[in-house]
């Protein structure tokens, strides 16, 4: 068979280091992989040398310079489709529920969820070693299949047009020939990404009309090199998340200046915001549609820059805003998606 080109994610178990045995734990890949339909990927190996240009050696030059090790990195840009967003949240810095739909469960905007429909409800994880994935990107043309380990996801950013961009950070990433035996199964075409026309936002009571909206999660990460591998590796050989907690920022453009956004500002004024995306697409064979909600409890608008006065029509502002921790709620963020997605993490031996 002829090679294709192809963008695989499979979660692991724990973080795999260089030269470990991905058959057995606790370095085992999930049986399920997603062909993530992405605009572009890229795995990078991001080398460290040792430069010897300063040793005494009577030469007029410098000595070659010597491999000190690697930090790989990577990103993915592509449309938001709620089923590969589930993974990608996983490897964001939440922890990821899943529940069936059983007719009995309610979305956020107290619906219920009917059979063969899955709710996945993404909190903030509580841990040391950040979940990760092994990721693919075969070039069919080039004959290469780039493999990378220990790979996770260090910032995700969406915009109201729906488009994604993660940046990633892993640990191993090796090379060898494409890949001709694999045909990657993507979800069907007819299932659409979230677009600027599926989002309705509940915000600030009494301010301005809504010109735009993004929002990322800066989902600090560390590579470690805990000099405990043997044999040693030039390659991290675990990836922790770093001192600080997951966070929710993002901007918020006002068509019109307005003295109530612009007094929330003054006054660090909290209010609850809630951003919906409801495709057109009904999950198999129910009638409740794919369907993503952000809920931020506490928002509070930690930024803004009104439009500079001007001999025009139409002065707006804009303004940047975080999601506070709401003690009443217990959370600042949570993130819901209703999908078709059953599961994302069965440990497999293969």
């Amino acid at each position: 068979m002829a090679a294709k080109n192809f963008c695989e994610l499979r979660l692991e178990e724990t973080p795999i280091p260089e030269g470990a045995v991905k058959t057995a734990t606790p370095y085992r890949l999930a049986a399920e992989k997603v062909y993530l339909p992405a605009s572009s990927a890229q795995l990078l190996p991001v080398p460290d040398y040792l430069d010897r240009a300063d040793e005494l050696r009577g030469i007029l030059g410098a000595v070659p310079r010597l491999i000190a090790g690697y930090k790989p990195s990577g990103s993915i840009s592509m449309n938001c489709y709620l089923h590969s967003l589930t993974w990608l949240l996983a490897l964001a810095g939440w922890t990821a529920t899943y529940t069936a739909g059983d007719g009995i469960i309610l979305d956020p905007d107290g619906v219920v969820i009917p059979a063969g429909a899955a709710r996945w409800v993404f909190t903030k994880a509580d841990a040391i070693v950040a979940p990760t994935a092994q990721m693919r990107l075969n070039y069919a043309i080039e004959n290469i299949l780039l493999t990378g380990n220990g790979f996770g996801v260090s910032q995700i950013a969406l915009g109201s047009d729906g488009k994604i961009a993660a940046d990633l950070i892993g640990m191993v990433l090796t090379a060898a020939a494409a890949d001709t035996t694999t045909s990657p199964s993507l979800d069907s075409a007819v299932i659409p990404p979230v677009k600027r026309g599926d989002l309705f936002l509940t915000w600030l009571t009494g301010g301005g009309t809504i010109q735009d909206f993004s929002f990322q999660i800066a989902n600090g990460l560390e590579q470690i090199n805990s000099m405990s591998l043997s044999p040693a590796s030039y390659f991290p050989d675990s990836l922790e998340y770093g001192d600080d907690q997951v966070q929710v920022t993002g901007s918020i453009p006002k068509r019109i200046l307005n003295t109530t956004d612009f007094a929330a500002l003054l006054a660090a004024t909290t209010f609850a915001a809630k951003a919906r995306w409801v495709t057109p697409k009904t999950i198999g064979a129910t009638v409740y549609k794919y369907s993503a909600w952000l809920e931020m409890p506490s928002c509070q608008y930690v930024g803004g820059s009104p439009d500079a006065l001007a001999n025009k029509r139409r002065k707006g502002a804009t303004y940047d805003f975080f999601a506070a921790y709401d003690e009443s709620a217990g959370y600042d963020v949570k993130i819901t998606i209703v999908n078709d997605v059953t599961s994302i993490a069965t440990w497999s031996a293969t």
